[in-house]
C-alpha cells in the first residue's frame, strides 16, 4: 500500500475509533437519562404513596376523633331527673313541649323532655334536645363586649362613632344604648337572601334614626365585636364563651340544622313546622343552638365570675329602661331573665337574684295557652316555697 493509502486508512481508522467513543458517550448519556427517569419516577411513586397513606392517616384520625367525641357526648348525655314531682306534674298538666331545666342550690330538681322534638320522625325532647335560641343569644354579645372593656379594648360608654364613624347621629348614641335597646335607630327589614354582617350594617345606617328605642341594636354590637377583637364573632364565642363555660352541644344555625340527631322542630300554633330564616341576616341575634343544659352551663359559669368579673357583671344586670332590660337581660323582681323566639322555638332563661335558683325553658312549640313569662312564676313559686 503506498504511504496515501496508509495515511487515508489511518485517518479512517481514527474516525471509526472516535465514532465508537462517541456512539459509547451517546448510549452511556441516554442510560443515564433513563436512570434518571426512573429515578424520578419511582420518587414520584413514593411521593403518591407517601400523601395517600398520610391521607389514610389523616382520616383514620377523623373517623377516630369522631368516634371519641361521639362516645365522649353519649358519656355527657343527661339523664331524665325527676326530684320535684310537683314541677313535672305541672309541666304535664299545662302540656309543655320541650325540655325543662329547674335546679336550685345546685341541686338538679327537674331535667326532662316534653312532648315531640320530630313528630314526623316520632323523636321525643330529651335533656339532650337541641333548639334554636333566637334573641338569648344576645346575652352572649353583651358578655363578649363587657370582656373586651374588662380587657380596656372598648368602652361602653364609648360613642358608636369611635367604632363606625359613618354611623347616623354616632357622637351621640352609645354603646350602652344599643346594649339597652335604647339607640333610636330604625333598623331594617329582614328578608331571605344571603347577607354579610357589613351588608346588614350599610343598611342600617342608610336608614338612619327615628327615635328611641330603637331596634336590631346587637347586629351592629356584633359588627363592634369583630371590630376590636379582629376575630369573627363565631370564633370569639367558640372560644371566649362557650368553652371557658364548657358548652359542648351548642352550635351556629345553618340549613344543615335539622340532619343533627336531637335537633328538634319548631312548630306554630296550626302544627306547621316553622319555616327557618336566612341565618345570615341573623348574626348575633339568633343565629345559635343549644341544649338546655348548655344554656345552664352559660348562666352559671357568668353568675360564678368564670366569664366576666363582679363589676361588669353588675352593670350587665342594671336596667338601662323603663323595660328593665339591661344588657341582654331583664332585671325582674324575682328573676333575671332572657327570652327568645323563632319559628316556632320559645326561650325563656333564668336565675334568681341570688344564682340559687335557676330556670330554663326551652320549648319548640307556640302554643297561645301555654305562656313561658306565667310558668316561671308558677315555677318559681313552687320552688321557693320549700325553701
Amino acid at each position: 500500500m503506498s504511504k496515501k493509502g496508509r495515511q487515508i486508512g489511518g485517518v479512517i481508522g481514527i474516525m471509526v475509533i472516535f465514532g465508537l467513543v462517541a456512539g459509547g458517550i451517546v448510549v452511556q448519556r441516554q442510560h443515564h437519562q433513563r436512570e434518571v427517569k426512573i429515578a424520578q419516577q419511582q420518587a414520584k411513586i413514593k411521593r403518591q404513596r407517601q400523601a395517600q397513606e398520610a391521607k389514610k392517616q389523616r382520616e383514620s384520625q377523623k373517623v377516630a376523633a369522631a368516634k371519641a367525641k361521639e362516645e365522649r357526648l353519649k358519656a355527657e348525655s343527661q339523664p331524665t331527673i325527676v326530684a320535684e314531682q310537683a314541677l313535672d306534674d305541672y309541666l304535664k298538666q299545662i302540656g309543655f313541649s320541650g325540655t325543662a331545666l329547674i335546679v336550685r342550690d345546685k341541686q338538679v330538681l327537674l331535667d326532662k323532655g316534653y312532648g315531640s322534638a320530630n313528630r314526623a320522625k316520632q323523636l321525643v325532647n330529651t335533656p339532650d334536645t337541641l333548639y334554636a335560641i333566637g334573641s338569648t343569644e344576645k346575652a352572649l354579645i353583651a358578655t363578649s363586649l363587657l370582656q373586651l372593656q374588662e380587657q380596656g379594648k372598648l368602652n361602653v360608654n364609648d360613642p358608636i362613632s369611635r367604632y363606625l364613624p359613618d354611623f347616623p347621629n354616632g357622637q351621640q348614641i352609645k354603646l350602652t344604648d344599643f346594649l339597652h335597646h335604647t339607640s333610636g335607630i330604625v333598623g331594617r327589614d329582614q328578608d331571605n337572601q344571603m347577607k354579610t354582617l357589613d351588608q346588614l350594617i350599610e343598611e342600617i345606617i342608610k336608614n338612619g334614626i327615628k327615635e328611641q328605642p330603637g331596634k336590631w341594636n346587637y347586629i351592629v354590637l356584633t359588627k363592634i365585636l369583630e371590630k376590636v377583637s379582629h376575630q369573627d364573632y363565631k370564633t370569639y364565642l367558640k372560644e371566649k364563651i362557650l368553652k371557658p363555660s364548657k358548652m359542648a352541644h351548642t352550635g351556629f344555625m345553618t340549613d344543615q340544622y335539622s340532619r343533627l340527631p336531637a335537633a328538634s322542630i319548631g312548630y306554630l300554633a296550626n302544627g306547621a313546622a316553622g319555616q327557618l330564616p336566612n341565618f345570615t341576616q341573623l348574626p348575633g341575634v339568633g343565629d345559635m343552638y343549644m341544649t338546655a343544659t348548655d344554656m345552664y352551663r352559660f348562666d352559671r359559669a357568668l353568675w360564678t365570675g368564670k366569664l366576666i368579673n363582679e363589676q361588669s357583671k353588675a352593670q350587665m344586670f342594671q336596667p338601662g329602661s323603663t323595660s328593665h332590660y339591661g344588657m341582654g337581660f331583664y332585671n325582674d323582681p324575682a328573676l333575671i331573665i332572657n327570652r327568645g323566639y323563632l319559628s316556632g322555638w320559645n326561650v325563656s332563661n333564668g336565675f334568681s337574684h341570688g344564682g340559687r335558683i335557676y330556670i330554663v325553658l326551652f320549648s319548640n312549640e307556640k302554643n297561645e295557652k301555654v305562656s313561658l313569662s306565667k310558668m316561671n312564676g308558677e315555677l318559681y313559686t313552687k320552688i321557693t316555697a320549700t325553701i
